[in-house]
């Protein structure tokens, strides 16, 4: 559950403010995006197709969002509302000259804030089994495996299914 309240020195989420390395300002994904998205996803190997980008700032507009650093795009994340009650992480990325300082964490906060005002429960996500850099940020933020997608991605690998209340 997200504190109704704001504390001195943390964030609504419970965060404290001093997790994060970089001053982080999270804002909708805007079609200008597009190309600095288009950059990470290849830099992260996604590989993503751009029509997959414009149809989430079209259709997902609350729910797909950038990460600001210095005024540089830092990340971004894909969400929507997958079920009534469930929001979907589709793809998170972050520019690897900004992993490990805060950005990828920061991304998802607001994005499950988002699903929340969605009226959202719960919140999903896939990962892939070798990525334990992103298995360990999720874990730390309350998601638990729920599960197991054999050869789930266009190269045959295996994702795990995580989910996270609310």
């Amino acid at each position: 559950m997200w504190p109704d309240e704001q504390s001195s020195g943390r964030l609504k989420d419970g965060i404290d403010e001093k997790t994060f390395k970089d001053s982080v300002i999270i804002r909708r994904f805007m079609p200008e995006d597009l190309d600095a998205a288009l950059e990470i996803d290849q830099e992260v190997f996604g590989g993503y197709d751009p029509n997959i980008f414009a149809a989430f700032y079209e259709y997902h507009p609350i729910s797909s969002l950038v990460a600001e650093v210095g005024g540089q795009v830092a990340g971004f994340v894909l969400g929507f509302k997958h079920l009534p009650f469930e929001g979907r992480v589709f793809w998170l990325a972050v520019k690897p000259g900004y992993q490990n300082r805060g950005v990828g964490m920061r991304l998802m906060l607001e994005v499950m804030k988002r699903f929340r005002r969605l009226g959202a429960l719960n919140a999903t996500l896939e990962v892939r089994v070798s990525n334990k850099k992103a298995q360990a940020l999720y874990s730390s933020m309350g998601f638990h495996m729920i599960g197991v997608c054999p050869a789930y991605y266009s190269d045959g690998e295996t994702a795990l299914i995580m989910r996270r209340r609310l």
